[in-house]
């Protein structure tokens, strides 16, 4: 789906900040003061923010709070809603912020890196183990900082560039993610950069294979291709074989019980740039066009949502448009949830 608008975006609401040590990182968290308006909430959805590469999770901030008085505002509006509480939750990428070790990690093969994807595959799978370890932990911490009795029992996660990968690889790596918007991300971890070897002119992207020799290589040696078949989305369903789009009865029997196991019941939104040339669309397109027609048509039992997102003209870069769809679609996504749990109670 192509999409365009062009509606500037008001200043953020103000939201409150509270900066907790938790596990031994520094924790931003954006709501928590307001959850006692307008009735103090008993369950509490927990939005984990990833930053891109080269920032920091200040970048979070301005979305954290828009997404945060979205949902606030619906509590007022809403007695299914007023009981869940919202808080949104950033803390720095491995080797960023106040983690940073060494600046030359962060750069490309371009800028000098030898060792790029290393180091940000290293980044993806710390942020995605990170959240894991800090979702195992943050009632507590929440509960000690003011929002003692309610229960966290619902995680989404937001993440942009690289926290967009990382988003990806957590949505297919945690049964407790149940929705999850991914900027300017790739699923196939494999394929973005394999074709970034080839726009660097690497020497161990040899044209005349097709590249096919660059995976088990010295820029992408062959332990990072076993990381891939474990955590990165297509890696994991695929390995190094083509995506099948389509698959055959056969395949679709061997994909069903991957998928009820990552991904069961749960919701994507996938914003990409139509311009973006660090992260071009084409890399994302085989697999989110696998996840759309399973979602629709063999694995429609599995109530996966899929929801792909191109903006014309638009780069490598979080948008206006993007903003505003993200929260829209976060809002929707709890209220759904909302009224499932509803549903249930009733039965």
């Amino acid at each position: 789906m192509s999409t365009t608008r062009t509606e500037p975006l008001p200043p953020p609401p103000s939201v409150s900040k509270k900066t907790i040590p938790m596990a031994g990182l520094l924790v931003d968290v954006y709501g928590l003061a307001e959850l006692s308006a307008p009735s103090p909430a008993t369950r509490l959805t927990c939005l984990w923010l990833h930053h891109p590469r080269m920032q920091t999770k200040e970048i979070m901030g301005d979305f954290a709070s828009r997404t945060v008085a979205a949902w606030n505002e619906r509590r007022k509006a809403s007695a299914i809603a007023a009981g869940r509480g919202l808080v949104a939750l950033a803390f720095d990428q491995r080797n960023h912020g106040t983690r940073l070790v060494s600046e030359i990690a962060n750069r490309s093969w371009k800028a000098g890196n030898e060792t790029h994807a290393i180091d940000m595959m290293g980044a993806i799978r710390g942020m995605v183990e990170d959240t894991r370890g800090l979702m195992d932990v943050v009632e507590g911490y929440l509960g000690c900082a003011g929002a003692e009795g309610a229960v966290v029992d619902g995680h989404y996660v937001m993440g942009r560039s690289l926290g967009g990968h990382s988003a990806w690889q957590l949505m297919f790596g945690d049964e407790r993610v149940t929705a999850g918007v991914i900027i300017i991300g790739c699923p196939d971890y494999m394929a973005l950069l394999s074709d970034r070897g080839r726009r660097t002119a690497l020497a161990t992207y040899k044209s005349e294979d097709g590249g096919a020799s660059f995976l088990g290589s010295r820029h992408f040696p062959r332990d990072l291709v076993d990381v891939c078949r474990r955590a990165d989305p297509k890696g994991l369903l695929f390995g190094t074989d083509p995506i099948a789009i389509n698959p055959d009865e056969a395949k679709r029997e061997k994909l069903k019980p991957v998928l009820d196991r990552t991904i069961k019941g749960k919701r994507f939104l996938s914003c990409s740039g139509g311009a973006d040339r660090l992260v071009p669309y084409h890399m994302a397109e085989p697999f989110i066009n696998f996840l759309q027609g399973a979602s629709r048509g063999w694995y429609k039992d599995g109530n996966v949502v899929m929801d792909d997102r191109v903006y014309a003209g638009v780069g490598h870069e979080f948008s206006d448009d993007m903003i505003r769809d993200s929260v829209e679609f976060l809002i929707r996504a709890l209220e759904e949830e909302g009224k499932n749990s509803e549903e249930k109670a009733r039965i």
